[in-house]
């Protein structure tokens, strides 16, 4: 039987380090493949917070040499800037909290990825993420902690019968046990955190640095009640759910509770005022059915975040890309425009997902 070949995406991590060990101990012809996707990934040296420094990448050469497999990297910068940070950009201008690793997910490492295997006759594409393919189809990842089908959940279906996740059937402590043991020289390594593409993690200086300081727009803290309370300096720098840093007093605890970007206001109010029972979401994308129909009044379990625990809900179509959720057995706190809806079966399968708003 001829062997089949995997392209494996290298963070220079533990956990795509070790997919590509297990791919190849498995027989198939892997080729490690690490992706520039963002300028100034050359300069910055913390490579125990970022997943595509310099470092890093030099860390996935040096694991695909002691595999004695090919690694490759390819410049995905300007498609990256594209999809991803301009997309980024624009949500927080239009008040919402934005997900880029989902989005990054369908359409660079799931997408443009997708496409180079295809290109060099590749058969599959596999990274480290902690999800579950059976006969096509998504579910959760063995380790409840690490929960990454969440992040995959926008990715096309199509692509799924193309895509291989080696790690779902392990927990977290599992695969670095693994990687010792395997000698992978990785195995120690932290995990990647953050946002990759803003080197100190300091949002606020990369949105004002990158709209030239037009995102800097002074308007009025509001209580729900009409009540002004304060300043703030853009509504950008917020998130719903917020409670320190408002930099106003009051006699009772305040958190954000949304943005008025049409009046340039910050809403704030009592924290019971954030619990919702309805979420509207839109952008459907299906995986564990093949028509929207299919969702229409069933029951399910729904994520809001990807930290959310699952939540007991029952969808309703609004249309043909809008779904209504409404939860059953208890409320969601701080539902976020801009965040991913994510509805599963019981059994962990990925029914599909929606952009709430």
């Amino acid at each position: 039987m001829e062997k089949k070949t995997v392209v494996v995406g290298m963070s220079g991590g533990v956990d795509s380090s070790v997919a590509a060990y297990l791919l190849k101990e498995q027989g198939y012809n892997v080729i490690g493949l690490t992706m520039k996707h963002w300028e100034g990934m050359e300069s910055l040296e913390n490579t125990e917070k970022k997943c595509c420094t310099l470092d890093n990448v030099n860390d996935a050469k040096r694991v695909c040499d002691d595999l004695e497999i090919p690694h490759y990297v390819v410049n995905f910068k300007k498609d990256f800037k594209d999809l991803v940070i301009d997309y980024f950009v624009d949500e927080y201008q239009k008040g919402n909290t934005p997900n880029p690793c989902v989005v990054c997910n369908r359409y660079i490492k799931m997408g443009k990825l997708i496409d180079f295997a295809e290109e060099i006759g590749a058969d599959y594409v596999a990274t480290g993420h902690y999800a579950i393919l059976k006969d096509g189809m998504l579910y959760k990842g063995l380790d409840e902690k690490k929960d990454q089908a969440y992040f995959l959940a926008q990715v096309k279906k199509e692509y799924m019968k193309k895509l291989m996740f080696p790690l779902g059937e392990y927990t977290k402590d599992k695969i670095r046990e693994m990687a010792e043991r395997m000698k992978v020289r990785t195995y120690a390594k932290k995990d990647s955190q953050e946002i990759c593409f803003i080197e100190d993690d300091d949002y606020k200086r990369f949105l004002t640095e990158v709209t030239n300081g037009d995102i800097e727009r002074k308007g009025n803290i509001v209580h729900i009640n009409g009540e002004i309370l304060g300043k703030h300096n853009g509504t950008a720098f917020y998130t719903i759910g917020q409670r320190k840093g408002l930099g106003i007093s009051y006699p009772t605890p305040l958190y954000v509770l949304g943005m008025d970007t049409k009046k340039n206001e910050v809403i704030v109010g009592d924290n019971e005022k954030l619990f919702s029972e309805e979420i509207t979401c839109k952008d459907i994308n299906l995986l564990g059915v093949d028509t929207i129909e299919e969702l229409d009044n069933i029951e399910c379990y729904i994520k809001s975040r990807s930290r959310d625990t699952l939540h007991k809900a029952k969808l309703s179509i609004v249309n043909e890309n809008q779904i209504k959720i409404v939860l059953i057995d208890n409320l969601v706190r701080a539902v976020t425009p801009g965040q991913l809806a994510v509805f599963y079966a019981e059994d962990g399968l990925v029914l599909g997902s929606g952009f709430i708003f």
